[in-house]
């Protein structure tokens, strides 16, 4: 779980680089966050046919559903919006971090973890969010599409030059950062 990310003491921003594996998942979410500030039902229709390119409609329907629901409790229960990156980019939020490790965490009914991701979350309430973020996981799971935790990711500093990146060592309660350089 991503707790912070601060680097030699001082405040800086930092990006997730996620597997080319996840950015469909957190896309979903992306899409989403769209549609909450312009409410376009042709952005729901466009992922729902995204998403049967690589299985069921109904499923696809489905994660969708369900997925609109947790984003739409996620809104109600933060006091800031969730921060979210540009669809299709391997580059993401800590917020979408977190989201990630929720469903992950669901995916493998560790519960106790979805609550603490949740409540990393800055949410007021996390057990309506857990039970959310269930019922998308057991769908992408239905879909083939089950999250390891950790999940794998990368952290990008917007301060860093490209050649350098920030690797996150995920563990139970804890977040570690290093920097990774090619030079």
């Amino acid at each position: 779980m991503l707790e912070s990310a601060t680097a030699h003491g001082e405040s800086e921003t930092v990006f997730l680089l996620f597997p080319p594996a996840l950015v469909p998942v957190i896309d979903i979410f992306r899409v989403l966050g769209n549609f909450e500030e312009y409410y376009d039902v042709a952005a729901l229709d466009a992922l729902e046919e995204r998403l049967a390119k690589s299985m069921n409609s109904q499923l696809a329907k489905g994660i969708v559903s369900d997925a609109l629901l947790l984003a739409f409790g996620l809104r109600r229960e933060r006091r800031e919006p969730v921060a979210y990156g540009r669809p299709e980019a391997r580059r993401g939020t800590a917020d979408e971090g977190r989201l990630i490790d929720l469903l992950a965490a669901c995916g493998r009914r560790d519960f106790d973890q979805a609550e603490r991701v949740a409540a990393s979350l800055s949410v007021a309430h996390s057990k309506p969010l857990v039970a959310l973020a269930y019922d998308v996981a057991r769908r992408l799971e239905a879909a083939g599409l089950t999250l390891d935790m950790p999940v794998p990711c990368r952290a990008v500093s917007a301060n860093t030059p490209a050649s350098n990146e920030v690797q996150i060592e995920r563990t139970r309660g804890r977040s570690d950062l290093r920097l990774v350089s090619d030079g």
